[in-house]
């Protein structure tokens, strides 16, 4: 049976400027800026949260399939997921382009993005995969009617989600993050993410948790909590040299979504999950990570003193 992923997809474009950005921003005039950077290189590479969930799970042997939008430089994207062999239930259009994000990054590490939405403002104009056997699903940073749409698409067919607010916090009033929570079976957030949706709801993480099976938030490099079932549990981080942090929280989920459609405890399926956003931040680019699955069982061994079985 498959994970239906439901987000955005996007290419990531990464530019690395030669200098310092405050070299050229001058104080006082900050009101007119009409600036050029020449970079030194740009790469441009495969992202979108969707994409980047459905690259983990497939990379740890799970059936990951992609519900989203590109536009008309698309067909680029679906020859690369089917080189993966991650199934998509795409739509594609052809009056806008694909989600990007452009991002540069000077000497210092200071960044300029700008991100264009694209189609995934029409995601849900894909539509629902019913041929499709779906186990679990997990919805994901993307346009705001596509995420309402898609959590009421899964509760009606009582296909159990995750909703994962991500970046798309700031779409919602408490209202509407509330109908989301109510209708899904889980939630993850990193702690920022969380601090949004308890500010936004008047409810506290607790009073969330209990209205699901479980509330996952994540704290970066110093790992991530479980609450089920009134009780908490914290498991650290594996211990990275760190890269790129792009991308880490997308293979994370891709870990969780695995234990949970294998069986796994709540502590096994934090620490999978811990493992393979430790693969994605010792790698630039977003899906430019990889690793076997006796490399990934390794890792975990080394990383919490036992073995796993993938």
């Amino acid at each position: 049976m498959s994970v239906l992923i439901s987000g955005s997809i996007a290419y990531d474009n990464i530019l690395s400027y030669g200098s310092r950005f405050s070299d050229h921003l001058i104080p006082g005039s900050l009101d007119h800026i009409n600036l050029s950077f020449v970079t030194d290189n740009m790469i441009r590479g495969y992202g979108g949260c969707a994409a980047n969930i459905a690259y983990s799970l497939k990379m740890l042997g799970g059936d990951p399939l992609v519900i989203g939008a590109v536009g008309t430089d698309g067909r680029d994207y679906q020859v690369y997921f089917e080189m993966h062999g991650i199934d998509t239930a795409l739509v594609k259009l052809n009056d806008t382009f694909t989600a990007q994000c452009f991002t540069t990054t000077d000497i210092t590490g200071a960044q300029i993005t700008a991100f264009n939405p694209g189609a995934m403002l029409r995601s849900h104009e894909a539509p629902f995969p019913e041929d499709r056997k779906i186990e679990l699903a997990i919805v994901g940073p993307d346009g705001k009617q596509a995420m309402q749409q898609r959590s009421r698409e899964l509760a009606i067919r009582k296909i159990p989600f995750i909703f994962d607010i991500g970046q798309g916090a700031p779409l919602f009033n408490g209202e509407e993050m509330k109908e989301m929570l109510y209708l899904a079976d889980y939630a993850v957030a990193s702690d920022y993410e969380a601090d949004l949706m308890t500010r936004a709801t008047g409810l506290t993480v607790d009073q969330i948790a209990s209205g699901l099976k479980a509330f996952i938030i994540t704290h970066g490099e110093k790992g991530s909590t479980v609450y089920y079932d009134g009780k908490t549990l914290d498991v650290p981080a594996v211990k990275s040299n760190a890269v790129d942090p792009v991308g880490a929280g997308d293979a994370y989920r891709g870990g969780l979504l695995y234990g949970l459609t294998h069986g796994y405890d709540w502590q096994q399926t934090l620490r999978l999950a811990s493992v393979m956003g430790s693969f994605k931040v010792e790698s630039a680019g977003a899906q430019a990570y990889k690793a076997t699955k006796e490399e990934i069982a390794a890792k975990y061994e080394k990383a919490y003193g036992e073995k796993i079985e993938l």
